[in-house]
């Protein structure tokens, strides 16, 4: 920036010693007021009183004032300016000496006798930026000058005056230059603006020399392609589009998307200048803010490409180059648009209007990139000596200054560092708006309610809305299409407005279709809900229109697909023939429509009478269809069939395999469904195939196949007999797929419901006894209907304990209660119960047993059973009983038998009866070898047993030979095993023995020491 003015105030009072510095700037030709205060000698802190950089007399009066006041405040001093005049001079009088210095300058520059080292050129911009329209005639002269820069912007400056007087001569500039040089470029834009038709001739002649309207046509396949293009065909384009709004659109476009790459961005240049003559606002408001919001290729002079380091200028030149444009450039930029801005909101409003407008629509969240930051500031506060923290908040495009201008160029909180703007404090929502010209937007309804409907970014979004919230009779005038397009706007805020204002307006009328279709489409679940329930209020007027069901179908709603669907799901209550070409839509390659919702159309025609109204599709649209490489197309081919006047059998006979063995489920499943509209014969010739799809890998195969199944079901009687025995074989097998038992369930019940309460009792204890769920869910009810458990042998009744369904467990329960004769008399039949795997059966016959069976019931067999079972609960209950039902007559067998237990459990309970029932019965004893033997010879056996064995083999040993002969047998075998553990005591019994019975040989030495003592 340019120092132009500077004061320095100061105050001194008692301890007070102050300073206060005050800078008129000028900045790319406009000006700022900037300010500098604090103790004088410590770092002072800065400010502006000119957050956007305005007018020379708009920057001169804020200059005064501030100085004015904090004169009266007590700061005074002499006024330091860089200018040789050092008193204040009226801002129009130093306007007067200034044009007079321009005037004077370029005069001196037509005679030659200009000396100075500011450039021409600039002295010319210099007039232009005064508005020195008294000076056209002399700015007219450099037209001929031989500098291209000085032509170019005495043309600028000429068309900013609106000055058509020179046309001729600025049209033989362009005929001197064509699109070579600057001056050349702008005198086409000139002659845009200001020609008539004849010299604009000129100008497309030249142009179309370098393009043509078919290849504007081509052009975005041109850079998608990466064709290596001409630099400057975006600029030809431009000029050639000059009169076509077509192709403009289509040009604005192009621009609106293309990366600025270098092939691009010299025409992004060309054509900005351009729009800067030509007041082309809405070409403008794009190219600035495309410059805003793209990041540049390099911020200094070297940049790093290909693993080096190179000059940027040099890259640039390269056939490919890596950058674009510098920060540098981008900034040029900027403030260039700023400066068209401001000169637009002080001398033409409605530009100004137009211009903001155009540049809020374009703003787009998505694509734009733009992001609000946050950074934290710290402060020395020289009076405390401490440093303070300033959170700042810059917002989106912050850097983006003539979108910076129009949202807070009318804020007071708003603060700019270096090239970007932030604020501190928050807005509220009782805030006074920001924007730039508040009370100009106050009287512009149509560009405020335009900027609500195109925005595509929250900024624009708050923009509008705070502007409404003032001015809340802007809505009463919007017509029924701006409703609509309101309506399916994206932003949440705009539709919640909207919505109040269609609740209120329509409460008693019916709204226009259009308004109903966007509220439908809207993707707003709450607008969505209010088009519902209108549609059904006045369903019969809307479907009275024959257009409205096609416009339902591209509503890409689901909740509307599923109104369609329960509205025609069993009758056609509104016959209007559907046109397929009005669906086209929904089949294009490239289409908006979620997938979800495609496949809920597929499913409307496919599974409710709609399908009827689209019956006279023509075939080779289906077969146009089927042949896409889109699934829901091919779904639509299928779906489409089903109803149509040409049989499906006939559209679909060699190509309906290619949908069945498709790797997407959804064709899979289609494909079988078609097969329920084939004809009899052919179901019938191919049935084992049919059948071999109910038990499909795929879910949706086995349940697609289920209304064909049923159509043979009816056709042939055999076949549904098979049938029958394979859905009960598969239902008791393991699942070869995860669902097939539950599909063969639904299927059973669905067709063979008279066929199942005939089963035989097999079938029927087979199923209840199955592990699988679904066999026991068809078998239960079955078994309850048609099987009497007194008529079941017990052998079929203990298998009941095996079943997984509790409520046939709990059955078999309370019959054996009912009928204890039964069991008593049927007991070992009864005792194969214990082999159930379910802990509640064997708790309940343990129970039922000890407590319902009769004690001459236990035999030795039935106690052996208990005892000898592998579940230590059922062993348990066997001791229990063999405790509570031992008798003299049994002792000796069960004593045999449970000898031979390997179980220590159950040998350590033997020992019990050894003293009670053994004792002194030399012969039960001698039977009893082998258990003696297994209970000594186990190394960790139960220590207790043991010790009891001992001592009895020891007791009885003593009182008979035969025992004591035994004993003597087992303690050798012990003892040649090297088992250390028992050999003290093995060694006490044997010289018990050999003490009693001399003439028993023990295999031990015994040395007499009773002579040696």
């Amino acid at each position: 920036m340019k120092l132009v003015k500077q004061k320095k105030l100061y105050f001194s009072e008692g301890k007070s010693d102050k300073v206060y510095e005050v800078d008129l700037c000028e900045n790319q030709d406009l000006f700022v007021v900037n300010f500098r205060y604090g103790r004088r000698g410590a770092q002072l802190r800065e400010g502006t009183k000119t957050v956007f950089p305005v007018a020379y007399d708009e920057a001169y009066k804020i200059f005064n004032a501030l100085i004015d006041s904090k004169e009266k405040k007590g700061y005074s001093d002499t006024l330091l300016e860089v200018s040789a005049e050092t008193a204040k001079i009226p801002s129009s009088s130093v306007n007067t000496i200034r044009e007079e210095t321009i005037l004077k300058y370029l005069q001196q520059a037509l005679t030659h006798t200009y000396t100075r080292n500011w450039k021409v050129s600039r002295i010319i911009l210099r007039a232009g930026t005064l508005k020195m329209v008294t000076a056209s005639d002399v700015i007219a002269q450099f037209l001929s000058a031989t500098d291209e820069f000085q032509q170019h912007n005495a043309i600028t400056v000429l068309a900013s005056f609106g000055n058509t007087t020179y046309t001729q001569k600025i049209l033989e500039v362009f005929k001197q230059h064509t699109f070579k040089t600057i001056a050349g470029r702008a005198a086409c834009a000139y002659i845009l603006k200001y020609g008539n038709t004849v010299d604009q001739q000129v100008i497309y002649t030249e142009v179309s020399k370098y393009i043509s309207e078919d290849q504007i046509h081509s052009l975005p396949m041109q850079y998608i392609s990466e064709n290596t293009v001409d630099a400057s065909l975006l600029y030809y384009a431009y000029v050639f589009a000059n009169k076509n709004e077509v192709l403009r659109h289509k040009i604005y476009q192009l621009l609106d998307k293309i990366t600025l790459e270098v092939n691009v961005f010299k025409s992004i240049r060309y054509i900005y200048r351009t729009v800067q003559i030509t007041n082309d606002i809405s070409f403008f408001a794009l190219l600035s803010k495309r410059i805003a919001v793209s990041k540049p290729g390099y911020t200094s002079d070297y940049i790093y490409s290909d693993d080096s380091w190179v000059l940027a200028i040099d890259e640039k030149k390269k056939e490919n180059p890596s950058i674009a444009f510098s920060a540098k450039t981008k900034n040029y930029f900027n403030k260039a648009t700023y400066k068209k801005v401001y000169e637009l909101s002080t001398e033409n409003t409605d530009a100004y209007i137009k211009y903001a407008t155009e540049t809020l629509c374009a703003l787009n969240d998505e694509d734009d990139g733009a992001k609000q930051e946050v950074q934290y500031a710290y402060n020395y506060d020289s009076y405390t000596g401490r440093y303070t923290s300033e959170k700042r908040i810059f917002p989106k495009y912050h850097d983006y200054l003539a979108l910076m201008y129009i949202l807070y160029g009318n804020s007071s909180r708003v603060q700019h560092l270096k090239n970007k703007w932030y604020y501190v404090d928050e807005i509220q929502p009782d805030s006074p708006r920001e924007e730039a010209l508040s009370s100009v937007w106050d009287t512009k309804p149509d560009n405020v309610i335009n900027i609500l409907a195109n925005a595509k970014s929250t900024i624009a979004v708050d923009f509008s809305l705070r502007i409404i919230k003032e001015n809340a009779h802007f809505l009463d005038t919007i017509d029924d299409d701006l409703i609509a397009k309101l309506v399916s706007h994206y932003h949440p805020k705009v539709l919640d407005l909207i919505l109040d204002i269609l609740e209120n307006k329509y409460r008693i009328v019916q709204p226009e279709e259009t308004v109903l279709l966007a509220l439908l489409k809207s993707e707003n679940e709450k607008a969505i809900e209010l088009g519902l329930g209108w549609l059904k209020t006045y369903e019969r007027n809307y479907f009275d229109n024959s257009h409205f069901i096609p416009a339902l179908l591209l509503s890409n709603a689901i909740e509307v697909i599923t109104y369609l669907k329960s509205l025609f799901q069993y009758n056609l209550p509104y016959n209007h023939p559907i046109q397929i070409a009005s669906l086209q839509p929904l089949f294009d390659p490239i289409n908006s429509f979620s997938k979800d919702f495609l496949i809920a159309v597929n499913e409307l025609i496919a599974e409710s009478e709609f399908g009827k109204l689209l019956k006279e599709t023509p075939s080779y649209k289906i077969a146009e269809l089927s042949n896409s490489n889109l699934t829901t197309n091919k779904l639509f081919a299928l779906n489409l069939a089903k109803y149509n006047s040409v049989p499906a059998y006939e559209l679909f006979k060699d190509s309906f395999e290619e949908y069945i063995n498709s790797d997407e489920a959804t064709l899979r499943k289609a494909g079988i469904a078609l097969l329920a509209h084939f004809p009899d014969d052919f179901l019938l010739a191919n049935k084992q195939d049919i059948v071999g799809f109910l038990f499909s890998e795929f879910q949706e195969v086995r349940e697609a196949i289920q209304p064909t199944i049923e159509r043979l079901v009816n056709l042939d009687h055999a076949f549904k007999a098979n049938l029958l025995h394979q859905l009960l074989q598969v239902l008791t097998e393991a699942e070869t797929y995860q669902g097939v038992h539950q599909n063969c369930y639904e299927l059973l019940i669905k067709y063979f419901e008279r066929d199942l309460s005939s089963l035989s009792k097999a079938h029927i204890m087979t199923l209840i006894g199955s592990k699988y769920e679904s066999a026991q869910n068809l078998g239960t009810p079955i078994f309850e209907k048609n099987i009497s458990l007194s008529s079941l042998t017990m052998l079929e009744l203990v298998q009941l304990a095996h079943s997984d369904v509790y409520l046939i467990r709990a059955k078999l329960y309370n019959f054996f209660k009912d009928n204890t004769a039964r069991v008593n008399y049927e007991l070992e039949d009864a005792l194969h119960i214990f082999n159930t795997e379910w802990q509640d059966v064997i708790d309940w016959a343990c129970t039922y047993f000890e407590e319902h069976i009769e004690a001459k019931n236990w035999t030795v067999e039935m106690l052996l059973y208990a005892c000898d079972h592998v579940k230590q609960d059922v062993q348990a209950f066997g001791m229990k009983m063999v405790t509570k039902h031992f008798s003299e007559d049994k002792g000796l067998p069960l004593l045999e038998k449970l000898q031979e237990h390997p179980t220590e459990r159950m040998q350590f309970f033997v020992t019990n009866y050894l003293e009670g029932y053994a004792k002194d019965k030399h012969e039960v004893i001698l039977a009893l070898e082998n258990y003696f033997k297994t209970s000594l010879f186990r190394i960790n056996s139960n220590r207790a047993a043991k010790t009891r064995i001992y001592a009895f083999l020891e007791q009885e040993a003593l009182k008979n030979e035969e025992v004591a002969v035994m004993t003597v047998r087992i303690i050798s075998a012990i003892l040649g095993t090297k088992t250390l553990r028992d050999k003290s005591r093995s060694i006490d019994v044997l010289l018990a023995i050999a003490v009693q019975y001399p003439t028993i040989e023990v295999p031990l030495l015994i040395h007499d020491l009773s002579n040696e003592i």
